[in-house]
């Protein structure tokens, strides 16, 4: 609750103009229990961007059963709900501007969110291929490829820059991508 709570006073106040005081009387805590809980508010970030992690992509996960480019739309929630999609884009965008001002966030952004969702895909597939669905030269790179094509330019996407690449219908694009990455992978195998 307490990151979920820090999580939407990040979005409207940014990082810089949250305080740990905000967050205690959003929570309905005392800023003491904040602390404790979280020594300073770049640990209170991180628990942030791990949690933000869970809404980008959904791993681990069972999806061995499915067609690939059904498993890769589920792992990638391209299917979400729109407040929630517009909550994880807004905060992408917080993580994207806040780290110019503060730079201490962006090791973070890659720590807690970037890098463990990576490897997680990368495992993933690594599995994909070990089952002979599909020939891979490198799960690592293909893991950063299709995180690319997901999340790709994302400092550039907001309410007055460029759109998103497949415009209003982003998940059927995905889904398009999905399939002629599928396609590729299953070549080999």
């Amino acid at each position: 609750m307490l990151a979920e709570k820090a999580w939407q006073l990040f979005v409207e106040k940014g990082y810089g103009g949250t305080t740990m005081q905000d967050v205690a009387a959003a929570c309905r805590m005392s800023k003491r229990t904040v602390y404790r809980l979280f020594p300073g508010k770049t640990e209170l970030f991180a628990a942030v961007v791990a949690l933000h992690r869970t809404t980008m992509i959904a791993l681990p996960g069972d999806y061995d059963d499915l067609p690939l480019e059904e498993a890769l739309a589920r792992i990638f929630l391209i299917d979400i709900d729109p407040d929630l999609d517009k909550a994880r884009t807004g905060l992408m965008a917080v993580f994207m501007a806040e780290s110019r001002q503060f730079p201490e966030l962006l090791p973070l952004v890659h720590a807690f969110g970037g890098e463990p969702s990576r490897r997680l895909l990368r495992d993933w597939l690594e599995r994909q291929a070990a089952r002979s669905r599909i020939s891979l030269p490198d799960a690592d790179v293909a893991a950063r490829m299709l995180m690319d094509v997901v999340f790709g330019a994302v400092p550039l996407k907001d309410e007055n820059g460029p759109p998103w690449s497949g415009g209003p219908d982003r998940p059927a694009y995905l889904r398009t991508c999905f399939a002629m990455i599928a396609q590729g992978l299953r070549r080999g195998a």
